[in-house]
Formats: structure tokens, sequence, C-alpha cells
């Protein structure tokens, strides 16, 4: 079976106030890279899932119109980029709710999808898909099936599930792409793994994956900005700048060559192609 095309999904946010300091305000360069990623998606063809952060849509709302003009699903990235664990869920539901409002107002549509930053959905974290399921989200897209030092869960399924919550409720889960290689899942779906991978290793990965499950794809608009370590007025360690930075020079080549290669479609699309697997979430939450 072949779960083609990838799913092309991109986190609109500011590398400096996502990653840096979440204190800054957010740029008008993330309005200039997000608008780059918009005519890059035109002129592949190719229609994508844009996880908007709040704070980017209160500074640029009519950007957030011009993603939706152009036929691109939006979804929430929660409102300041602050990381799941480091909220109490009273207050990570407020951020939710918050940010999803927001988008509704700007666009008049519902928000149905959520990413977390740093997908921070975790084994501790799990919490969260019954918040999301109450501030009224249909689906979820933060979890990464691998075991890594920040995020993921081990074990996590990586076909796209319904979960059935603890507190009686469900919400689908589209777990970003995982290669399974000696003996172990490895993340491939994007970001840092697709501008250090070579593209060709990249195209291998999504090849075989998708032959079992699909592939979600991600990114930031940051990424195609190949300037930005030099012209920001934000003082950031050499070792930082060459983490976040390595492989953005042919990152939109790469990225170009996959889209070539695969197509893409918006998250929606794919998880409303067929009834997925369902479980119940106490079972992996111990």
């Amino acid at each position: 079976m072949s779960y083609g095309p990838p799913v092309i999904s991109i986190d609109v946010e500011d590398w400096p106030q996502s990653t840096w300091d979440r204190s800054l305000p957010i740029t008008e360069r993330a309005a200039e890279n997000t608008r780059r990623v918009l005519q890059l998606l035109r002129e592949t063809e190719v229609r994508a899932t844009m996880f908007v952060l709040g704070k980017f849509a209160e500074r640029f709302p009519q950007v957030v119109k011009e993603i939706q003009a152009d036929g691109h699903e939006v979804a929430c990235h929660g409102h300041g980029h602050l990381e799941i664990g480091r909220q109490s869920p009273e207050e990570f539901l407020a951020d939710v709710r918050r940010s999803k409002d927001l988008l509704e107002q700007i666009l008049g549509t519902p928000i149905t999808g959520y990413r977390a930053p740093d997908f921070s959905i975790v084994q501790d974290t799990l919490w969260a898909l019954d918040v999301l399921a109450e501030a009224g989200f249909e689906y979820d897209s933060s979890i990464v099936p691998a075991r890594l030092p920040r995020y993921g869960i081990a074990g996590w399924p990586v076909l796209p599930t319904r979960v059935r919550l603890n507190q009686g409720g469900s919400i689908l889960e589209a777990p970003l792409a995982t290669f399974q290689a000696l003996g172990r899942n490895l993340p491939v779906g994007g970001g840092g793994y697709h501008r250090l991978l070579p593209g060709f290793a990249s195209r291998y990965c999504a090849r075989r994956i998708m032959t079992d499950a699909p592939f979600v794809f991600y990114c930031h608009p940051y990424e195609f900005d190949v300037y930005e370590f030099r012209e920001i007025p934000v003082r950031v360690p050499l070792t930082v700048q060459f983490y976040q930075g390595a492989g953005r020079r042919w990152f939109e080549q790469r990225f170009r060559a996959f889209v070539r290669c695969f197509g893409g479609q918006p998250m929606y699309a794919m998880l409303s192609s067929q009834p997925w697997q369902e479980f119940q979430l106490c079972s992996l939450n111990h």
C-alpha cells in the first residue's frame, strides 16, 4: 500500500523569538520569510498545512489571510512558543484557546489542527491531548514516535491514530515521519534532518516510509533564510549559529527536489483519506 504524497507542514514562527528568547517581538523578517515560502509553494503547485504561531498572527494578520487565500490549511502552533512542560494544564488551555480564537477571528473559519512548540507532547505531557480535545481541536501533529533526548515517545504508533482519551473524548494524532534502522526509529521528517541529510538520502527514506505509513514533513520559513544569522541584531553564539544554520544554503534546492519527486498535500487531506486505527491513551500513558 502507498501512503503518498507526503504531508507538507510548515511551522510559521520567527527564529529569534521561538528559539532564542521567547520575550522578543516577532520581526518583519518572519513575514518576509513566510511570503517567500508561499511563493515557492505557488511555483511548485503544492498545498500545505501551515501551523501559525499566535504571536505571528497578532503581528501579521494579513499574511495569515494570504496563506488561506493561496489554498493552504491554517492550523494552530500555540500563542507564544512555550513548551507544554513549562505550563500547567490551565495555562496550556488558555494558550491554545487564545491562538485558536485569534486565527478563527482573522480567517472566519474553524481551526481544527494543532502542533506543539518543539514537539513537546512527550510521555509526561500526554495530558495535553485531553486539553486539545477540550479546546475543540480535531487533530494534533506533535508526537515523534522515537526515543530522543528532548522530545519523542518510544513505542508510539507510526500511523495516524485516533486516540481515545482518558476523559472520554478522542483526537487524531498524526506523528512525524521516522525511519526504522538498527532496531530503532530515527526522525527524518524535515527541519534540521532535511537540512543535514543529503537530498538523495531524504528522498530514499521518504520513499521507503510511504510504503508503510504517511510521511509527515515539516519545516520553518526561516530555514530558507540563508543570511539570517549575519543580519539579525541578536547576538547568538557561533555554536548555535552552526547548529541552527547548517544546511540552510541548500535547503530550498532540496525542498524543490523533494516536492518535484513526490508532490505534497495538506494534513487534512491525508487524515480524511481513510479511517485510522484507534487505541486507548492509558495503554501508553503509564
